[in-house]
């Protein structure tokens, strides 16, 4: 089965699967609404990281999130998945950047188990998914 999946930037990344970032920015729009395969890229975004806003600090304050290192995140790995449910501009959500369009996701899942040593590419790709690669932890696919 063919599964969409969209790269992005640790720690977006795992803020993306625990929920906390309901938001992806992206300079162009998409069509598509469903569920995709959430990719961490090979290369992560620490220096954007440190300037979150107070109110993005407060959402990620007593999460898991807070407890991990940034180098202790994982990189080049499928870790989880979410729900696109719509493509808009000026999206009221704190993670939404002026001038982009703004993904709006939900319904995130955490793979128990990722998908490792994978490239990513830009834009939606596709993954050749079967039952046996990944963990029991994905639902709703």
């Amino acid at each position: 089965m063919k599964i969409k999946v969209l790269t992005v930037k640790q720690p977006w990344t795992s803020l993306i699967v625990h929920g906390i970032k309901d938001i992806e920015n992206r300079s162009w729009q998409t069509n598509f609404r469903g569920r995709v395969f959430i990719h961490s890229s090979a290369q992560g975004d620490i220096a954007k990281f440190g300037c979150l806003q107070p109110n993005q600090r407060l959402k990620v304050l007593n999460t898991p999130m807070s407890r991990i290192g940034f180098n202790d995140l994982p990189f080049g790995s499928i870790i989880g998945s979410v729900e696109i449910v719509d493509c808009v501009q000026n999206h009221p959500s704190i993670w939404a950047d002026k001038g982009v369009y703004h993904w709006v996701l939900a319904n995130p899942v955490l793979f128990e188990k990722p998908i490792v040593d994978m490239k990513g590419k830009l834009g939606l790709w596709n993954y050749d998914w079967e039952d046996t690669n990944t963990s029991k932890a994905i639902v709703g696919i």
